[in-house]
């Protein structure tokens, strides 16, 4: 439900925000590396300019403690009605814990909380990652848990901030038996009104806790359909991600953390007509470089909520692992010629590169962009560019956390009239995390 408050207050926190928003930091230069290389930079170029658009834990107050606000966002804004919506994992320390809604304004003068979770039986917990989904103008999502079986659920908000679902649309099954799928880690591709979403458990494989599922729902209906069960070594299993859809609406594209013949994930297509799952690509992990890192320099490994993007008959993602120094990759794959490319080997340390990226790449013309949690010249994590062939990678963006800067992207950056908007886990005024901006090359 919306949160209102008076027009004296309202004036206050706007002067207040006004103060957080002339911070302005100078990073780093942009590191630029070729291809499938170490990312070793030896260009400082000059620096760029960050915004801060919000602190998490100031609400309503300039210092920490003002009220009960969002903590811990994990996942990626959602720009609707000249509005960023998203959600945070958990709240602040005078908060429930289970997470919030929220919504605010490209300048981050207008910051509004829409909904706090309240948790199991009533309602949902822990929203986690990608972006809410829109289908006019209703907003949809998942949390992890929470719900009548606390399994995670599926809500939805509209595009103003009112109307959030409760009960939820739907709850999630029982888990420890076979069932439709639970604990959903992220958002849905939508076709004809019809959300198409993955769990990181259930299924009616690999039990007792099951490896997953691709699922479909019809909000008009709620209808809930599992689609397929994966089953581990074979076919891959707990994906954190959420699926993309061809454009032809005819086959689903997407990724799991896990499972495969290496147990570090696999890339897959899944055709909505015959329900035929095809592994397009099993990620490795080399013997000699045993998970977590799996170094290698032809393969990348463990796509954490990674959501693939598509140009054409190219596919393009991040992984967490793998790739020459066992620090995570960018990567592509044609679905022509079945060809896996490693187009960027993130680290190591010593070159100040990117490090672990967790989410997803957002694809503009021929340049993708993305954030790595870690990594940069204050191993606090990056945000950074390549072009779709490899080439101009750079390092946009060094977080540098404390007060004046946030920390720990663990998610995609969206891009609006020139600038990039994402948000980072920890970092700003009362470490909880922040909203950003940068301006893009």
């Amino acid at each position: 439900m919306p949160m209102n408050f008076d027009l004296t207050t309202c004036c206050s926190r706007i002067l207040a925000l006004f103060a957080i928003l002339a911070i302005q930091i100078t990073l780093a230069a942009p590191s630029v590396a070729l291809a499938q290389d170490s990312g070793i930079s030896s260009d400082p170029a000059a620096g760029i300019s960050d915004t801060l658009i919000y602190s998490f834990g100031t609400f309503l107050k300039p210092t920490c403690g003002g009220g009960v606000d969002g903590a811990d966002p994990k996942g990626s804004l959602t720009f609707v009605n000249n509005l960023l919506f998203g959600r945070t994992a958990a709240t602040s320390a005078k908060g429930n814990g289970d997470g919030i809604i929220f919504h605010i304004d490209l300048a981050g003068t207008i910051y509004t909380i829409d909904h706090k979770f309240t948790g199991a039986q009533t309602d949902s917990n822990s929203p986690r990652h990608n972006a809410m989904t829109v289908n006019g103008t209703v907003l949809y999502g998942t949390t992890l848990i929470g719900g009548q079986h606390n399994n995670g659920t599926i809500f939805s908000i509209n595009d103003d901030g009112t109307n959030f679902s409760k009960p939820p649309l739907f709850d999630f099954a029982t888990g420890q038996r076979k069932n439709g799928g639970d604990m959903p880690h992220s958002c849905f591709a939508i076709n004809n009104g019809i959300l198409y979403g993955m769990t990181s458990q259930g299924g009616t494989k690999g039990l007792p806790n099951g490896d997953g599922a691709i699922f479909s729902f019809d909000p008009q209906t709620s209808t809930y359909t599992r689609l397929y069960s994966f089953d581990g070594s074979k076919h891959g299993s707990d994906p954190h991600g959420q699926p993309i859809l061809d454009p032809t609406g005819a086959t689903l594209y997407g990724m799991t953390r896990t499972g495969g013949k290496h147990n570090v994930g696999v890339i897959f297509s899944f055709d909505l007509s015959s329900k035929t799952f095809t592994k397009l690509h099993v990620f490795a992990c080399p013997g000699a470089n045993a998970a977590p890192a799996c170094a290698d320099s032809t393969d990348g490994a463990s796509p954490d909520h990674g959501t693939l993007v598509q140009s054409g008959t190219m596919l393009f993602g991040l992984t967490t692992a793998g790739g020459k120094n066992g620090l995570g990759t960018v990567f592509s794959y044609d679905l022509n010629l079945k060809k896996f490319t490693v187009l960027h080997s993130f680290g190591p340390a010593s070159t100040n590169d990117g490090q672990n990226p967790f989410g997803s790449l957002m694809l503009s013309a021929s340049t993708l962009y993305g954030t790595t949690r870690l990594g940069g010249s204050s191993s606090l994590g990056t945000v950074f560019q390549i072009n779709t062939d490899g080439t101009n990678y750079a390092r946009i963006h060094d977080f540098h956390g404390g007060t004046a800067d946030g920390a720990n992207p663990i998610d995609d950056v969206i891009l609006i009239s020139g600038s990039l908007y994402g948000m980072t886990e920890s970092g700003g005024t009362c470490n909880l995390g922040t909203i950003f901006s940068v301006v893009a090359p």
